[in-house]
């Protein structure tokens, strides 16, 4: 058993498709596939389409695409209208879900491209934002569009407080699939540090070396960690990702932050938003 902090990471990659491997990845804690194109595929395959929506683009395109997609009206599809120019924000997975987005698959990046070895490319009715110009949107839009992913390192508790906010994407590592009595994990469990850990230490060491050697045991007489987990402690380390807007981040921030949040999830959100402060990302 050993203790660590809880913490946080931005995500920023060049590649979309990366953004979906790394919360695949983090799911299952796996290690890094050397062949990313060939585990995005695979993620296809099994249609574990919400890692998906970790990748994610701003597009300006012809009116007439626009006017298609209002017609469309999928969820996972935002639209805009900004001073004469036509903007949609979406992610991978409507583009993998259904057979509606062939002009948006058009748009993609060409690192994208073999995600959709069945589409024929044609002429894009439109091009993909930079960071850049997204950031220069008028506020009210860009507070939709501007998506940001971060990695936290929590507890199972905030975990669940997090995931009740709707309007955002998750991928957490999982209790089902990961074996902490496996090498890779150390041979332990590992436990996000209590506020109070001084205050309460013997208390605390003596309780989660007990869910340590239950777990274990259960293992060692053949039970499943799907099965085995109903041991662990709320504290157990569950690291996930998060990606969502800038406008949805303000509301977690208002919520999480708050003399009445919890204090576990206060410090990871009061960190988050002062790194945002820092990056300009808040207006």
């Amino acid at each position: 058993m050993r203790y660590i902090d809880a913490s946080f990471t931005e995500i920023r990659e060049e590649k979309k498709t990366t953004y979906v491997a790394l919360a695949a990845h983090n799911c299952y804690q796996v290690l890094k596939n050397d062949n990313e194109n060939d585990f995005i595929l695979r993620l296809e395959g099994f249609k574990h389409y919400a890692v998906f929506e970790h990748g994610r683009f701003v597009a300006s395109v012809s009116k007439e695409l626009y006017f298609e997609l209002v017609k469309i009206n999928d969820k996972f599809i935002d639209l805009f209208e900004c001073g004469g120019e036509y903007l949609v924000s979406f992610s991978y997975r409507p583009l993998l879900e259904k057979n509606s987005f062939g002009k948006l698959i058009d748009i993609l990046p060409s690192y994208s491209h073999y995600m959709f070895p069945n589409h024929e490319f044609n002429k894009p009715q439109g091009r993909i934002l930079s960071e850049e110009e997204i950031s220069a949107l008028p506020n009210s839009i860009y507070k939709k569009v501007k998506y940001v992913t971060i990695k936290i390192d929590t507890d199972r508790g905030v975990t669940h407080e997090l995931v009740r906010h709707r309007v955002a994407s998750y991928a957490q590592e999982s209790t089902r699939y990961c074996n902490y009595a496996k090498d890779k994990f150390g041979n332990e469990i590992t436990i996000i540090k209590p506020l109070d850990y001084e205050q309460f230490k013997e208390t605390y060491d003596a309780s989660f070396k007990a869910s340590e050697e239950a777990y274990f045991k259960m293992l060692e007489l053949g039970s499943k960690p799907e099965m085995a987990r109903a041991v662990l402690p709320t504290k157990l380390k569950a690291t996930i990702y998060l990606t969502c807007s800038i406008e949805e981040y303000e509301h977690i921030f208002e919520l999480r932050t708050s003399p009445r949040a919890h204090p576990d999830i206060a410090v990871i959100f009061n960190a988050v938003k002062e790194q945002f402060e820092k990056e300009g990302y808040l207006r």
